[in-house]
């Protein structure tokens, strides 16, 4: 039978994601939906506590802040539309109240700075090499938060530039723990506001910033999202109804792609007992009250309890709390 798919060959890393691992993901999309799976699965992770970031300098400037920055404070707030808003944050965190506001980008923000110094393993997706600078100030947003258009210069990261945004952080990084490894993605989804044409020379430059850290930097790794999804899934069934954004079908399938890359045996072993857990606690009974429903709620509770004590790092309790 012909093969109906070409593809993607995967370089092997050198090293493996376990669940003795602290993982911190920041970028695009990608980064939301994988680690989302991560943390679902009960890996240890931290997730875009800035929120969705699209360019190198948005995601550069995030990490500096983790280890540089206190706390945010109401200098740090904007006001538009009734909502209140830091340019160094996604919409998401926008508030109609200024206290709500600030209250949620600290917890978030605190929480993210002591876990990044355990973070030995640190997903960056890079979705764009356009940026948007405040004309009055020059400094780069990570989202314009629908502000008219006239207060921003856009401009073109090279891939030069793009590497020298990301070095000196990756760089402080090493400082904070020497043995990180630092995982590069460039995301599938497409810019579709900046054209067919400028998005695929926008996904280039990534790629050859990449390329450049990776010269730079020996435990730099290009894990090939983009091009799985834009060759094994050269289809739009695979998009969301946007046409832009994958669809589960897709980020299920890059996941088994994460799996099986990083996750040696042991790993995929424990991975597959999580997996079964985390699906049998999500199961709601028509009938809670037979004797079959409870004989299974007690076999759910001891295997997920003994698997806490082969794997420390990970519990079911609140999963047992809620399950009828």
């Amino acid at each position: 039978m012909p093969d109906l798919q070409t593809i993607v060959k995967i370089p092997a890393p050198e090293f493996n994601i376990s669940y003795s691992d602290n993982i911190a993901l920041f970028g695009s999309c990608f980064s939301d939906n994988i680690g989302a799976l991560l943390h679902r699965f009960k890996f240890n992770t931290t997730i875009n506590p800035f929120g969705v970031l699209y360019n190198p300098a948005s995601i550069a400037e995030a990490i500096k802040l983790l280890s540089e920055k206190e706390t945010f404070t109401d200098d740090d707030l904007h006001y538009h539309h009734q909502l209140w808003f830091s340019y160094s944050h996604h919409t998401s965190f926008s508030a109609k109240d200024k206290t709500s506001c600030l209250e949620n980008i600290n917890a978030r923000f605190l929480k993210a700075k002591e876990q990044i110094s355990e973070a030995n393993v640190i997903m960056l997706t890079l979705g764009t090499s356009w940026i948007y600078k405040l004309a009055s100030t020059g400094r780069v947003v990570a989202n314009c938060h629908k502000i008219p258009a006239r207060e921003f210069n856009r401009e073109f990261l090279e891939p030069s530039e793009t590497a020298a945004v990301l070095a000196p952080v990756l760089r402080k990084l090493l400082t904070i723990n020497p043995s990180v490894q630092f995982v590069f993605t460039v995301s599938p989804i497409r810019h579709w506001k900046d054209g067919a044409i400028e998005n695929t020379r926008s996904k280039a430059a990534l790629h050859l910033a990449i390329r450049q850290l990776q010269s730079q930097f020996s435990n730099a790794y290009y894990f090939p999202s983009y091009e799985i999804f834009m060759d094994e899934l050269r289809d739009y069934r695979y998009y969301a109804a946007d046409m832009l954004h994958p669809s589960e079908f897709a980020v299920n399938y890059l996941w088994d792609r994460v799996k099986n890359t990083f996750f040696d045996t042991q790993t995929l072993q424990y991975y597959s007992r999580v997996e079964k857990l985390v699906k049998s606690f999500s199961h709601r009974p028509f009938n809670p009250d037979t004797d079959k429903h409870q004989q299974f709620r007690d076999k759910l509770f001891k295997e997920s309890i003994q698997l806490e004590k082969q794997l420390p790092g990970i519990s079911f309790k609140a999963e047992r709390n809620s399950f009828v």
